[in-house]
Formats: structure tokens, sequence, C-alpha cells
């Protein structure tokens, strides 16, 4: 009985603090917890099985630093599960943000310093740097798609 008591307990305190708290007991910079909740995912199914995993962290809402008044920045991990080739312009991917193309997609190193604390340790997929003019209005819909109809949508708010 002591036990649930003290369960109770904790659960409440635990629930009624802040809404980073929760995170504090993992070590996380406060960059880290942010992206968590601007990354979005999506699986790209092709026959009812996954054919591409796609996640994407809106930079903009992350942290100071990536504030750009001119350009919408996501960080992007994708990854192909049935093909060895991993390059998104080798698959025949492209992206695109509320139906306009990118500007710039650059592909990003694993161990990049500016990023590591938004990476996902994706260690079979790429990631890639992906910027778009600046988009009017709060609604962002990001998509991944291909020639075949394939394609993956994660819609974000500015």
């Amino acid at each position: 009985m002591f036990k649930n008591i003290f369960l109770l307990l904790l659960f409440f305190f635990t629930s009624c603090s802040d809404k980073n708290s929760a995170f504090r007991y993992f070590d996380k910079e406060d960059m880290e917890t942010n992206s968590v909740q601007f990354t979005k995912k999506s699986d790209i199914l092709k026959n009812n099985e996954v054919e591409i995993i796609f996640i994407s962290t809106y930079l903009n809402r992350v942290d100071d630093k990536f504030i750009d008044n001119e350009n919408e920045i996501f960080l992007v991990s994708l990854f192909f599960t049935n093909v060895e080739e991993q390059d998104i312009s080798k698959n025949g991917y492209k992206f695109l943000l509320n139906k306009k193309e990118a500007n710039l997609v650059e592909k990003i190193e694993k161990n990049d310093e500016r990023y590591k604390n938004l990476m996902m340790k994706n260690h079979w997929g790429n990631y890639y740097l992906v910027k778009f003019d600046a988009v009017n209005g709060i609604k962002l819909s990001l998509e991944l798609f291909d020639s075949k109809s394939s394609k993956g949508l994660l819609n974000f708010e500015k």
C-alpha cells in the first residue's frame, strides 16, 4: 500500500512541474529537448512495407541560432529500406514545401558539430539540411516525393 501511495505522489509531483522537467533526468541540452517538439516522422509505404523512413526537424523553431526570416530550414533524416544507395537524388526523390521546390539540399555528415544534438543517431540513412524560401502563413507542408507518385508528407506550424 505504501508503495502505491509513493508512486501516486511521485506521479503527482512530476506531472505538475514545468514541461521540460521530464528531460532533466536525461542530461540533454535545451536545444535537443526543444527539437523533439518540432520533429515529425512519416513512413512511405510500397506494397504495404516501409520503403522510406522520413524524419524532419523544423529548425527555425528549435533554437535562436537557426532563426532565418528569409528561409524555412529543416534537418531531414532519410533511410531507404530496400536499396543499397541512400542518396536522395540517386533514388529520384525531391523536397517540396507548400508545393515549392527547395533552394538548397545539402548532405550533412553524421559527425557535424552544428547538428549533433539534433540528429536521431540514425547510422544507416543520410541527413540533409533543406532550405526553402520563407512561407507566408503559419502552416508548412514538407513533402518528399518521386516521379512514381510515392510521397511522404509532414505538417508543421511556424
